[in-house]
């Protein structure tokens, strides 16, 4: 079904474009952009969703399309806006690889990426593994989505070589209060608003407490899709952060901060470490019994994946809450667009192998591609 829609919609673009002129052309593929959403979100019978295309121009203002589509929470008709706080499950990832992006600016002599992790972590799982690896889901040289061993780069972060203080802290110092335009409704971890997160608060000052209280309060409900394409209210099973998954953000806080990695003028760190951050990883593996070595070249940058499709570079991430959230961020960085979308159930992620790096699986992503490349 959202095969034959997606056919459709562009059916509908060649037609209805033919004629349009400048500005108006220019505009179109984004108002097609929106009608998809708004046919495609119900028929999936995902209860709401928040999106964004963002324009950032090497000189002048970016451009902020926004797209919302249905209901944070179903039950009371309240809309999914701009500004609904969601969980962002994965795409924690990569606020976890801007962290280690800072300390290899900042602290040269004494963080090195390629170091083992053990040497701060002396616990890790896997001998001979380097930070690099577990940041591109490379631990044992090829390529493998696990979030368990990429959870372990909180300690990096929380280790006297990098940002030596608490990860909540270290997200809210290095990137929540330190995004220019602000990320004033994001939130290092939902246990900030329950008994359990004690600990948590006592990190921050109490107007820092009352604010991330107050986001908390308006998160998004989450839900269940059932193969009938039917919502019913769920619940989130983990409430708490690391470096794999916890961060609550919105559209617009998540705007902000793609624009400001866009604009790279050293906030949060300097170009060529996003650079080497939006680059495909590789390393040499062992051969035969010969000592010969072969490159393998992975999927994944810093934090990010990183494929290309139809000859464009894709810089992404994604988060999966089960029956509870999703999100997902795909942007051209040769194009200088970027694609948000959150949603209060799993119909972002669910069942399109992305933790296998096939970001075209997503109807979403087709799209968006097949509209802008």
């Amino acid at each position: 079904m959202a095969f034959r829609l997606f056919v459709v919609v562009l059916a509908v673009a060649a037609v209805l474009v033919t004629g349009r002129r400048g500005a108006a052309q220019e505009e179109f593929p984004f108002e097609i952009f929106g009608r998809y959403l708004e046919s495609l979100v119900p028929q999936i019978g995902m209860p709401g969703v928040s999106a964004a295309i963002i324009q950032t121009p090497l000189t002048g203002r970016p451009v902020i399309r926004k797209y919302n589509v249905g209901y944070a929470d179903l039950e009371r008709k309240i809309p999914a806006r701009f500004d609904t706080p969601y969980p962002i499950g994965g795409v924690t990832q990569a606020v976890t690889g801007v962290l280690h992006g800072v300390c290899i600016d900042r602290f040269t002599s004494v963080f090195n990426i390629d170091n083992d992790i053990r040497s701060i972590v002396p616990a890790f799982p896997v001998a001979a593994t380097s930070i690099r690896q577990v940041l591109s889901h490379s631990t044992d040289g090829r390529f493998r989505y696990d979030t368990a061993l990429f959870s372990h780069l909180t300690q990096v972060v929380e280790s006297p070589p990098c940002l030596d203080q608490p990860f909540r802290k270290a997200i809210a110092s290095e990137v929540l209060d330190r995004i220019p335009g602000g990320m004033r409704r994001s939130v290092p971890g939902m246990d900030i608003n329950r008994p359990e997160g004690a600990a948590a608060r006592a990190l921050f000052d109490d107007a820092t407490v009352r604010r991330y209280q107050g986001v908390l309060t308006e998160l998004a409900v989450p839900y269940r899709i059932d193969d009938r394409g039917r919502a019913s209210r769920s619940d989130y099973t983990s409430f708490g952060l690391d470096a794999t998954t916890g961060m609550v953000s919105t559209v617009e806080d998540l705007a902000n901060f793609e624009i400001q990695l866009d604009r790279r003028d050293g906030v949060p760190f300097s170009s060529s470490t996003i650079d080497k951050m939006w680059s495909n990883q590789s390393f040499d593996l062992p051969i035969g019994a010969g000592g010969s070595m072969v490159k393998v070249v992975m999927p994944t940058g810093l934090g990010w994946f990183v494929t290309v499709e139809s000859n464009q570079t894709l810089v992404w991430t994604f988060g999966h809450i089960r029956d509870a959230a999703s999100a997902l961020i795909v942007k051209m960085p040769r194009k200088r667009l970027t694609l948000i979308m959150l949603a209060n159930s799993g119909g972002l992620a669910n069942g399109y192998n992305l933790e296998n790096a096939t970001v075209t699986s997503s109807p979403f992503v087709k799209v968006f591609l097949r509209l802008f490349i």
